[in-house]
């Protein structure tokens, strides 16, 4: 530390203060208490400035002041009477809402309004204990012991003996750990301003941010520094030694892993150590909804400052409780509840929540806080669909009358307005900070888990709070909310008239900003010529906008308002402009097949090579025309005589690739997958790589990639020679059931680029709302791994996925037929395998101690594999070969006499035969040797059996989606 010299104006005041208490004091004296006082500059560092709570300092610039303070508390009067447009200063200069510019972003819109309350309520956790670690001057004890040294020193000196203790610290230190699971996309924005709140009311000597999950992959506990994924730590780390750490487990508490108690360890190891409290986003009413409910709410309370949450004591039993464990000795009872649950403080973010636990925590013996009793060893739990109140049995207006009732008034307030306008979480903000600034965080909770918005994302109905479509990290602000219709009436009715014009006023004014508009401009432009703001970036915004508005509109009932609402229903109702694509195609429809002939020889050759890679997608060719853009100089090599479609120079592949990829991906929305491929000879060693470009759209469950495979014909089964000598090998007749080789047609078809993994399958099998005829097991896998293949699964569960998952996506999804399965498999060659002659355990999960050619022994892993970690085939698909025989459509028949020639799935005649007949697995598995992987090898097996460790599936998408 810097020293801090007394200067010669403090040595003269020391020396006029000491003559003034009488001291005699020689020079010697004076000048060891001046080095006395250095010293203790030295030890103690430059003064500090006392941390006190932030409500007992005056008002920052950017608090509120009273007046408003108490505004915002006091109810709102109703909305007056406004009218239909109208000007404002903000016209003249737009008024700004957050830190920036509209569009509103969660973070610059804060969650809280009452930080000086919550400040007051957990005041009693201010306090002070004796550092471990640090130490300053006793200032008292110093004197005592150095003036103690000093008496009968015969030279009459002043001795300096400095007598330490232990630093006064902040009790505690905060670890504030954040859920890492989809339905928090909601409340992670949150979590800054929680931290922020915890270091600035100095309560806390630190305060860590972290995040937590499930690693489904190790099956343990995740937790990372919040912004980064390769930092993290063990749970036991958050352990301190002397239990002077706070943790708050932020969460919803509606994950599976809550349900499933995966997190019940690790805080009953925190608790017994050091105070763990659940923070809720959710007020105490809706605690019931969520996975807290297979625990049992209790009232905590705690006579020692700062002891371990797990000590705390339930101050009455749960008369259900008591009712479940038939026992009638109070204490023994609780011996029993003790033995089998542990206490876990619980609290929302209210002031009344927060004081009541701040006093318990301090050792307030008379007061008490909400807390649930958690198994110590939790079972395995169904998970529900819906955390949202259960709506069967009753209307919906009976449903509105019952949130109206039982919400807090504010919610209610704030789910009518919202009545009023196309619902994002910009838009809730908006709303809250506009017109009902008295709302809190809490309130949103209650609108969104009410039952009555549906969650959207990219305009697809999603669960949120099943992870849905989305994740942890979605943006917040891409998810959309609707009201059913009936919902949308009823709470328009019960809003009134002026209170849902003021909500159209101020989402005008927010959208006209948007669009650097006055709200006069913007609303004319809506009337009069809509077309000019659809073809703008908020397009969707003002089509929703316009949308809502049209029906508040039309429940006015006066003619000047039914006017504007078929005016806005009308812009509702028109197409959008067109996109740039259909431009092009009016603007070179003369651009004929006969303009294209006239070209050169190599310009042609070039434009049907490109025309034949897009043959299964609807392009005009005047589109295509245009899209083959050449330089001058390519010109000149294409007009040479001597081009044909095998001689053509290697740089226009690149002409190719680009042309061909611009058009796919722009026009059709796929997205492009770049890899390689291999090829190898008899023993093994690759011979070739080839490039492979494949085209995909991803699907919800996460990560299912449905890759495009285009149309083609190929021959499908064994030759008859390869069948003989096979059956000569293994003296085994079966490999006649690839026989006789016929030609097959494929039209085109979306193919999973791997099997189905055992995150995809949780994801659809835990949806008991998509249930079509049969119930599916979460986890049925023998070998565990979120990116394994799902296995132990039947040919009756797999078309139960497929159906489920059509009912999810609205698109046709199936099981692939033996003929489009081989097709895929083979990506356009006639070996053996797609890699070649062989297959090396380099290239595939099989037994590969078995060989199949004169290829080297391999590994034989004994189960299946994560996929995609092998080489992809010609089409860019994972995993044909090996890892987990894959179910296909059709039913078993002993050979190809008399199969479909198109690519159609060969079933028996009745559905009583096909529901007696095997199913065909195809591929191989990690269990087999080679020659059961091979492209054309057919096997076959029960549809209802579903306890085989090598038997998986993938998918097909019909191809009309986009081709």
């Amino acid at each position: 530390m810097t020293q801090t010299l007394p200067t010669p104006e403090l040595i003269d005041k020391f020396i006029t203060f000491v003559k003034g208490r009488g001291w005699d004091l020689d020079s010697y004296q004076i000048a060891d208490s001046l080095w006395w006082y250095v010293l203790t500059q030295e030890e103690e560092g430059k003064p500090q400035t006392p941390t006190e709570p932030r409500e007992e300092k005056e008002e920052t610039p950017t608090a509120k002041n009273p007046s408003q303070e108490s505004k915002n508390e006091t109810q709102e009067p109703a909305a007056p009477e406004v009218p239909l447009i109208r000007e404002t200063e903000a016209q003249k200069q737009p008024e700004k809402i957050g830190a920036d510019t509209l569009p509103i972003s969660i973070p610059d819109a804060k969650f809280w309004r009452e930080t000086r309350k919550l400040g007051r309520a957990v005041r009693p956790l201010i306090q002070k204990i004796d550092s471990a670690t640090q130490r300053q001057i006793n200032l008292n004890s110093t004197v005592q012991k150095s003036a103690e040294y000093s008496i009968g020193k015969k030279d009459g000196s002043l001795a300096l003996i400095p007598v330490y203790q232990a630093k006064k610290v902040r009790s505690l230190e905060v670890v504030l750990l954040i859920e890492e699971w989809a339905s928090m996309v909601f409340w992670k924005e949150m979590a800054g301003e929680i931290r922020d709140w915890l270091e600035q009311i100095g309560a806390f000597r630190d305060v860590k941010l972290y995040r937590i999950g499930w690693d489904e992959d190790r099956q343990n506990l995740a937790i990372r520094t919040y912004s980064n994924d390769t930092c993290s730590i063990h749970p036991k780390d958050l352990i301190h030694p002397r239990g002077e750490r706070l943790i708050l487990f932020y969460s919803d508490c509606t994950s599976p892993d809550w349900y499933q108690g995966r997190y019940n360890q690790a805080l009953q190891d925190w608790g017994k150590h050091q105070i763990v409290t659940l923070l809720s986003p959710f007020p105490e009413a809706m605690w019931e909804r969520t996975a807290l409910s297979r625990g049992w709410f209790v009232s905590l309370v705690n006579q020692t400052p700062r002891k371990p949450s797990q000590n705390w004591r339930f101050t009455s039993i749960p008369l259900l409780l008591q009712i479940e464990k038939e026992e009638e000795n109070q204490h023994i009872l609780r011996e029993t509840i003790q033995k089998t649950y542990f206490p876990l403080p619980t609290i929302s973010l209210t002031p009344s929540s927060l004081k009541a636990w701040a006093l318990v925590l301090s050792g307030d013996s008379n007061a008490t806080c909400a807390g649930v009793l958690l198994e110590k060893s939790p079972q395995n739990r169904e998970i529900p669909a819906t955390i949202s109140p259960e709506m069967s049995g009753k209307s919906w207006k009976q449903a509105l009358e019952l949130f109206a009732s039982t919400a807090s008034p504010l919610a209610w307030e704030l789910l009518k307005k919202l009545a009023a306008a196309p619902v994002n979480l910009p838009i809730i903000r908006l709303i809250q900070s506009k017109l009902l600034s008295a709302s809190n965080p809490l309130n949103i909770a209650e609108v969104i888990l009410s039952g009555f918005l549906k969650v959207y994302l990219g305009g697809e109905p999603v669960k949120w709070d099943k992870g849905g479509k989305f994740k942890f990290h979605t943006p917040p602000n891409s998810l959309d909310f609707e009201f059913d219709d009936e919902v949308r009436e009823l709470l328009l009715t019960e809003l009134g008239n002026s209170r849902a014009l003021e909500v159209i006023f101020v989402l005008s004014e927010y959208i006209a900003q948007k669009l650097n508009l006055s709200t006069t401009t913007f609303f004319g432009l809506i009337l009069t010529n809509p077309q000019v703001l659809l073809g703008k970036e908020a397009a969707n915004l003002v089509r929703a906008f316009a949308k809502v508005s049209a029906k508040v509109f039309q429940k006015l009932g006066e003619a000047k308002y039914q006017e504007i609402s078929q005016k806005l229903q009308s812009m509702v109702d028109s197409p959008p402009p067109p996109p740039v694509e259909e431009k092009w195609l009016r603007k070179y429809k003369t651009v004929t097949i006969a303009k294209v002939k006239e070209l050169t020889r190599g310009e042609e050759i070039l434009f049907q090579l490109l025309k034949h890679r897009l043959k299964d997608f609807s392009v005009e060719d005047g589109e295509l025309y245009q899209r083959l853009r050449l330089t001058p100089e390519q010109l000149k090599i294409l007009a040479s005589e001597e081009i044909t479609a095998e001689t053509m120079p290697v740089q226009f592949r690149e002409v190719l690739d680009n042309t061909e990829e611009e058009i796919i991906t722009q026009k059709f929305n796929l997205t492009l997958f770049k890899s390689e491929t291999v090829f190898v000879d008899e023993t093994g060693q690759i011979t070739a790589k080839e490039p492979v470009r494949a085209f995909y759209f991803e699907e919800n469950p996460p990560s299912l990639k449905m890759l495009y495979i285009p149309s083609g014909e190929f021959w499908m089964g064994t030759e008859a020679e390869e069948i003989a000598r096979l059956v000569k090998k293994y003296n085994r007749d079966w490999f006649k059931r690839e026989s006789p080789r016929h030609l097959v047609k494929i039209a085109p078809f979306y193919l999973s680029q791997t099997p189905i993994t055992q995150a995809q399958w949780l994801y659809i099998a835990q949806r008991k709302d998509l249930k079509v005829e049969r119930d599916l097991k979460p986890e049925p896998s023998r070998f565990k791994g979120s990116t394994n293949p799902v296995e132990r699964v039947s040919w009756l569960d797999a078309v139960e996925f497929c159906q489920r998952l059509s009912k999810m996506t609205k698109k046709q999804y199936r099981l692939p037929s033996e003929a489009e399965w081989e097709y895929a498999c083979r990506a356009g060659t006639t070996t053996p395998f797609h890699f070649g002659a062989t297959l090396t355990s380099n290239l595939a999960n099989y037994n590969g101690t078995q060989r199949f050619a004169r290829e080297p022994a391999g590994e034989y892993r004994e189960q299946t594999t994560p996929v995609g970690q092998f080489p992809p085939n010609g089409f860019g698909l994972y995993d044909m070969h090996g890892n987990v025989w894959e179910w296909c459509q059709d039913d078993f028949r002993e050979n190809y006499q008399g199969a479909p020639r198109n690519g159609s799935p060969w079933r028996e005649k009745s559905k009583k035969q096909q529901n007696q007949a095997n199913k065909v697995l195809r591929g191989g598995s990690w269990h087999f040797n080679p020659t059961f992987c091979r492209s054309a090898y057919r096997n076959d097996y029960y549809r209802r059996d579903n306890n085989i460790s090598n038997v998986g599936f993938r998918v097909v998408c019909g191809a009309g989606r986009t081709l």
